[in-house]
């Protein structure tokens, strides 16, 4: 992973944000041309924290096929009270390690617990800079990047769930100069569990499970009269392009009509309802931008 940060790479981060609400639905022609969107406000269930995903960039993990589960269907159960669906059940295993990263270093992962399945890696950045942490030694790992401004805040805070599938052994820790942190490894168990199932036969619940993406996708929105709110967002319009065109622009041509289409019409972006599971009761709105 290259710690700087572009522009490229911002609109990348951007795109994969979009995309993350429907990565298991038939993928749609878009080129680097293509102009991505912010979703403003929260997404529930990404494997990695808001402060590590927006660090990210190019960490490509190896992708499951487009509409296929992510692990054997089998093996999930239904979500017990307080679990969103799709989302595992954790438990934490075994005593937490911590370390102190000013330098490169490399940490074996020879203490797993014979139940765990993940190690949770929870980076705090200490001072300003760039940490990459993952188990790629050619670099090709979570990022975080914190200025002067963010140490001691939520935003210097990163985490990253890995599997422990037999191919990570090693995690490696690359600070630039100058940048510190302190990283805590956490072994987990993690049960996954099936998404819900309104009375529609709309799918609810989180993306990533063994059942990939929902029809409607957990959120945190606003109510009409200001208060947040927990609800659903249809995946469908969170993936739109604008209001007025639900699939990506097939062409670069038409990307950038639609782009200034879409910059005209909506220059602070535009809100999207948020329902109850059953995808008809509307609660409030959250905003794409």
């Amino acid at each position: 992973m290259t710690p700087s940060f572009s522009p490229e790479r911002s609109e990348a981060i951007r795109a994969e944000l979009i995309t993350t609400v429907a990565r298991t639905r038939p993928s749609r022609s878009r080129g680097l041309w293509a102009a991505a969107l912010v979703l403003v406000g929260t997404l529930a269930g990404a494997g990695i924290s808001t402060a590590a995903f927006a660090a990210t960039g190019s960490f490509s993990p190896t992708p499951n096929p487009a509409g296929q589960p992510a692990v054997d269907t089998g093996e999930a159960i239904v979500a017990p009270p307080g679990t969103e669906p799709g989302s595992p059940v954790i438990s934490l295993l075994g005593t937490p390690q911590s370390l102190v990263v000013e330098q490169d270093v490399d940490v074996a992962l020879d203490r797993a617990p014979r139940e765990a399945t993940h190690v949770r890696v929870t980076v705090t950045m200490t001072s300003p800079g760039t940490l990459t942490w993952g188990p790629d030694p050619g670099g090709n790992n979570p990022s975080s990047q914190t200025s002067a401004a963010d140490i001691g805040v939520a935003s210097a805070v990163a985490w990253y769930d890995f599997p422990l599938d037999g191919t990570a052994t090693r995690l490696y820790f690359h600070a630039t100069p100058g940048a510190s942190a302190t990283a805590v490894l956490q072994y987990l168990n993690q049960v996954p569990t099936r998404l819900g199932v309104n009375e529609h036969g709309d799918t609810f619940g989180v993306e990533g499970g063994p059942e990939g993406a929902p029809d409607l996708v957990r959120v945190t929105g606003v109510a009409d009269d200001g208060r947040e709110v927990e609800g659903y967002a249809w995946a469908s319009e969170l993936s739109a392009f604008s209001p007025d065109h639900d699939a990506q622009p097939s062409t670069p041509k038409e990307a950038v009509e639609w782009q200034e289409e879409r910059d005209e019409k909506y220059p602070s972006g535009w809100d999207i309802r948020v329902y109850e599971s059953d995808g008809r009761t509307d609660i409030g709105a959250f905003h794409v931008g």
